[in-house]
């Protein structure tokens, strides 16, 4: 069925609602154990882009993103800015 012949009811997207927002959502699905609205995951990949355009700007060049690995691609001064030193005594496993 094309979304044209759809009816309008059906076309309409319908997200479930949260007053509190993701804050709170995360805080009621910690105490229900219940998952959130929008899946960390989905947070992961949306912010991505952003961190990558910030990175290409800091570098001064053009990078190459392995979307798979989620590790840049031949770029060892650029992948530094994939993360930050631990500040002590803490180091991630």
């Amino acid at each position: 069925m094309e979304l044209r012949t759809m009816p309008e009811e059906q076309r309409k997207v319908k997200l479930p609602r949260n007053k509190g927002g993701h804050y709170r959502d995360f805080l009621d699905s910690i105490k229900s154990r219940q998952p959130t609205v929008a899946p960390v995951e989905v947070a992961h990949h949306s912010a991505i882009p952003g961190h990558l355009g910030l990175i290409a700007m800091l570098a001064g060049r053009k990078i190459k993103w392995d979307a798979a690995k989620e590790l840049l691609v031949g770029d060892d001064e650029a992948s530094k800015l994939l993360s930050r030193e631990y500040r002590g005594p803490w180091k991630l496993g």
